[in-house]
């Protein structure tokens, strides 16, 4: 089993991250809704979609959103947001972001770094191919990364915490070009009782490595941002590396 099929369906994956900003989302989705005006990019995808927190976002802005993840409990969670939201134009499905769905969107959106997961670069750079088959011709992929270069200078080590009685403790380093992190979690309770480790790969790619590997998929890159605020990217200072990008007519790009 990869390690994030075991830590995405952990229940502690989710207390760990309860707290994610959702003004965070927001902003993001703000963002986006600039860069997909609603007349041309209606259905979208969010690819690697977690527990629903963008797509719900999307769906809210009047976008018809379909969400796929890998995560069983993940989406099971995302699902009974919908059913509360009773949304007609909001579903949510169990799949490998590289096995494409058979159909088309607008638009495919891969947010809050839910890419670099995989073993191998080939791996990788597939996901791009999936979303060149389900991306129709002249519709727009954005990526939502980490700062690799950033993260490289300025990774923490480590931090602690505790939630519901149970106490944590993370351990962050680079390795074979990855950043990674084990979590360790101690209690007494339903979901640990003594300890249980999991860890969290990402590979770092950075820009150029984004641009070749897009653009020989026929994924034409046009406005790379910074933060959720639309700021111009600085490998030394920015948050986030975000890629805005569309797929030429053809399907291929010209060298």
């Amino acid at each position: 089993m990869d390690w994030f099929e075991e830590w995405f369906d952990s229940p502690l994956y989710e207390q760990l991250y309860a707290d994610r900003d959702e003004e965070e989302a927001r902003r993001l989705v703000n963002l986006l809704t600039q860069t997909l005006p609603l007349e041309k990019c209606s259905k979208i995808l969010d690819l690697g979609c977690g527990r629903g927190r963008h797509a719900i976002n999307l769906y809210r802005e009047g976008y018809d959103v379909t969400g796929i993840d890998l995560s069983e409990q993940a989406i099971a969670t995302a699902r009974e947001k919908a059913e509360a939201l009773d949304a007609e134009h909001l579903r949510f499905e169990v799949r490998d972001m590289r096995n494409p769905l058979p159909m088309k969107f607008d638009a495919i959106v891969n947010l809050f770094t839910t890419f670099g997961y995989f073993e191998t670069e080939k791996e990788n750079a597939s996901v791009f191919d999936s979303i060149v088959q389900m991306l129709k011709p002249g519709g727009v992929f954005v990526l939502d990364y980490l700062n690799a270069a950033k993260v490289r200078r300025s990774i923490q080590p480590s931090d602690e915490g505790a939630f519901h009685g149970i106490d944590y403790k993370i351990r962050r380093y680079i390795k074979d070009d990855a950043v990674h992190k084990e979590i360790k979690f101690k209690g007494d309770g339903d979901h640990v009782e003594g300890t249980k480790t999991y860890s969290e790969r990402v590979k770092l790619y950075e820009l150029p490595w984004f641009k070749e590997t897009m653009h020989d998929r026929g994924l034409v890159i046009d406005q790379i941002y910074g933060d959720y605020e639309g700021n111009e990217f600085n490998p030394d200072t920015s948050s986030r590396l975000l890629i805005i990008s569309h797929l030429e007519e053809d399907g291929k790009s010209e060298r």
